[in-house]
C-alpha cells in the first residue's frame, strides 16, 4: 500500500475541510460583490461555482466530524 502524503493526511481532517469551505465562501462573496457592482454574468457564475464548492466541502467536513 502506498504511503499517504502530508496533503492527503490533512484532507482527512474535518477542520481543514471547513477552513477551505470558508475560503470558498469568502471568494464567492467577493465575486458576488463585484458582480452586483458591474452586472457581469461571468462574475455571478464564478460566485455560484465557489458557493457550490463551499457547500461540498462543508458537507464533507461535517460527515468526517460526525463519523468519529
Amino acid at each position: 500500500m502506498a504511503k499517504q502524503t502530508e496533503e492527503q493526511k490533512l484532507m482527512h481532517r474535518w477542520w481543514i475541510l471547513v477552513l477551505i469551505a470558508l475560503v470558498f465562501l469568502g471568494l464567492g462573496y467577493g465575486f458576488f460583490y463585484l458582480a452586483t457592482d458591474s452586472g457581469s454574468l461571468w462574475q455571478y457564475a464564478i460566485c455560484i461555482i465557489f458557493v457550490v464548492w463551499a457547500v461540498k466541502y462543508i458537507v464533507r467536513g461535517a460527515r468526517l466530524a460526525f463519523s468519529r
